[in-house]
């Protein structure tokens, strides 16, 4: 329960007798106990399914003890979207291979939606863009939707009050599709054979039969949209089918055996793990002391035990002598560790307590994959114009769209950039990082995050959403939001219903942080959030962090001579762009024109800020007529050497071709054309 501080059993805060009413609804559902299977019309009682499934609230919790399986949270908004799904589910969860996640809270999405819930993993057809995220798997309901005023008077929304709301987004966290197939015309599947085809979804409660498709609606389906009074039933293969991934799915299978639904068992001697604290499953290359917390869950107390940690097989043991009453808990320091980089696998176990065997071995044993990163020294400069560095991480907890290296216009040729692809991403509320090596910053005197981003807002979708984190233990657990925008203040460009993408420089923007509060720290890990809100596509480029007085002159683009043109006698006009840290007041350009003599030039008074842009008018030359090759430099800002000299030069063809033909003018490629190719 998310709720909003209200008493137990007013508004949000709704009470055990409605929640237990809900798991029976699901229960009489499930296996057509309902008391409304007798509404389902004579056509469909033959292909009316039954499951042979029990849901019960947990009776222990995750780490062995008794509960009630309800959880109480007071939420950090008053009501809650889709998009916040990370957000909402943090606030309390609990292993989804051992339990049904039911996450009840003020769902005000603006789409109107009352609940939703994440597909499972399956081969099954129509399952292919399930998240794999288990710590996002379960349902969401609305606390108005949830439960029967069947079984009490509660406040119920009129028209979803019997608790089908629930029963709806289980059979889609077994496997199930909309009867519709989510399609129209007819033309849609929910890939099961018994349900007939309809055009659309039904809404309200109409009365049997509706005809379309060729036949009647089975609008009773619990996988309409149809008022929960109308609701009554699955049919035989969509029991076939949610009994394929119960039986087969990760974190489906699993729930079957969960110890959640037996009473817990108390034994004498009984020292858990409750959590690794530290490291986490990104840390800092170099000593680290590992840190767990230990619970006494047995009955006797516990003056002493003896653990033991490993690190890739390498392991070594540690006794300690420390009183624990019953449902005591210590955080333990164990032996430092040395982690090299890459990737770890830490193991903890308690071996023995009070001077012999620990009576329950199911919670003495957690590990932990830990990904460890060199540190390099600044500065940093990312352009993606190639793979992905192997020092930096892309964390994609949902297996489904993440970050990309694609093409992206920015007044550059050939450029490259990362690309987010939230126009075709239906899993709202994914969340997707790019994270960077750690910096080192001890010796910096000043340093300076920059980057380039490119976004347009699909109109009526607010919540995409770009964040900066950052950490000097290497880890997102206590990292620090020092940057964080959602349209309108992330748009670089103007709204848009298509699938964006730049067109050129004038759609990004460059972002500028000062990394003044990390200066002296040696491991400063930087880490780019991007939260799906199922809006418009967002693009970084050129990530770069400078120290000390740091200079970068980027040389964009050649706008002249052009890549064809009929003039000899041309003024060369560049594009270029300040990314460094200081301002540039002087450059030099170098031309040279099919491998013959290099021209120099030294442009003064430009006054160009960083992330500033500016266009740089240059003596004339006379080229050749015919194919040329035209290389350019550009770079010893304020005459000094330019720190990133990847970006300081263009070379590409200029074709000079004054000659003309009369009009009107016919061309039909019978034969040998005067006419020029140029790419």
């Amino acid at each position: 329960m998310i709720h909003n501080g209200e008493p137990v059993g007013t508004g949000t805060n709704i009470s055990d007798a409605q929640i237990q009413s809900q798991i029976s609804v699901l229960n009489e559902d499930f296996k057509r106990l309902n008391a409304d299977a007798t509404n389902t019309p004579a056509q469909f009682q033959s292909v009316a399914g039954t499951m042979d499934v029990e849901f019960v609230l947990a009776l222990q919790d995750p780490e062995g003890l008794a509960t009630t399986g309800i959880v109480r949270v007071q939420g950090t908004k008053p009501s809650w979207q889709q998009a916040d799904d990370y957000q909402l589910k943090s606030l309390s969860y609990w292993r989804s291979d051992r339990y049904l996640n039911i996450w009840v809270c003020n769902l005000t999405d603006p789409k109107g939606i009352i609940g939703y819930a994440q597909f499972p993993v399956s081969p099954l057809p129509g399952l292919e863009e399930s998240s794999n995220d288990a710590l996002t798997d379960g349902i969401v309901l609305h606390y108005d939707v949830t439960g029967s005023v069947d079984d009490g008077p509660f406040d119920l929304d009129p028209k979803f009050n019997k608790g089908r709301t629930a029963t709806h987004e289980v059979g889609h966290f077994l496997g199930l599709r909309h009867i519709w197939g989510d399609g129209n015309n007819c033309l849609g599947t929910d890939y099961v054979d018994d349900t007939p085809p309809q055009p659309g979804p039904t809404n309200n409660c109409p009365s049997h039969p509706q005809v379309t498709c060729g036949g009647n609606k089975m609008f009773q389906n619990y996988l309409d949209y149809t008022d929960d009074r109308c609701m009554n039933l699955f049919t035989i293969k969509q029991v076939e089918r949610m009994d394929v991934v119960i039986n087969n799915s990760p974190r489906r299978a699993s729930l079957l055996t969960s110890p959640g639904s037996v009473p817990p068992t108390v034994v004498a001697n009984d020292l858990g793990i409750r959590s690794i604290l530290n490291p986490t499953t990104s840390a800092c290359v170099g000593i680290v002391t590992p840190q767990i917390q230990v619970r006494n869950y047995g009955s006797n107390s516990i003056t002493g035990f003896t653990l033991r940690v490993s690190v890739n097989g390498n392991s070594q043991n540690a006794n300690f002598t420390q009183t624990l009453n019953p449902l005591d808990a210590a955080i333990i320091s164990l032996p430092p560790l040395t982690l090299a980089p890459g990737a770890s696998l830490l193991e903890f176990e308690v071996l023995s307590v009070n001077g012999g065997p620990d009576n329950k071995a199911t919670n003495n044993y957690q590990s932990l994959a830990v990904l460890t990163t060199a540190t390099v020294s600044p500065p940093l400069f990312e352009t993606f114009s190639g793979s992905l560095p192997a020092n930096w991480q892309i964390q994609n907890p949902d297996g489904l769209t993440t970050w990309q290296i694609v093409a992206a216009n920015n007044g550059l040729s050939g450029n490259t950039a990362m690309r987010l692809n939230f126009y075709d991403y239906e899993n709202e509320g994914a969340v997707d990082m790019l994270i960077l090596p750690p910096v080192n910053l001890a010796a910096s005197a000043q340093a300076l995050l920059q980057f380039d981003v490119a976004y347009a807002p699909y109109p009526g979708q607010p919540n995409d959403r770009l964040q900066v984190s950052v950490s000097t233990v290497c880890s997102e657990t206590g990292s620090l939001i020092i940057y964080n925008k959602a349209a309108p203040a992330l748009q670089t460009a103007p709204q848009t219903s298509s699938n964006f993408s730049p067109t050129g420089a004038a759609q990004w923007r460059t972002e500028s942080i000062n990394l003044g509060a990390y200066l002296g720290q040696p491991q400063v890990q930087l880490r780019f959030k991007a939260t799906n809100g199922f809006g418009n596509n967002l693009f970084l480029d050129n990530i770069r962090i400078v120290t000390g007085s740091f200079l970068d002159v980027a040389l964009e683009q050649i706008n002249r001579p052009t890549r064809v043109s009929c003039e000899s006698n041309v003024s060369p006009e560049l594009l270029i762009r300040n990314q460094g840290s200081e301002t540039i007041n002087s450059v030099r350009a170098a031309i040279q024109i099919n491998q013959g003599a290099v021209v120099n030039q030294t442009i003064s008074s430009l006054n160009l800020g960083t992330g500033q842009s500016m266009t740089l008018a240059l003596t004339p030359l006379s080229l050749p007529p015919g194919s040329n090759t035209i290389s350019v430099t550009v770079d010893q800002p304020n005459g000094l050497m330019d720190d990133v000299p990847q970006n300081n030069s263009v070379t590409r063809p200029a074709i000079v071709d004054g000659r003309g033909e009369p009009i009107p003018l016919r061309q039909n490629f019978e034969s040998a054309s005067t006419w020029r190719v140029a790419t």
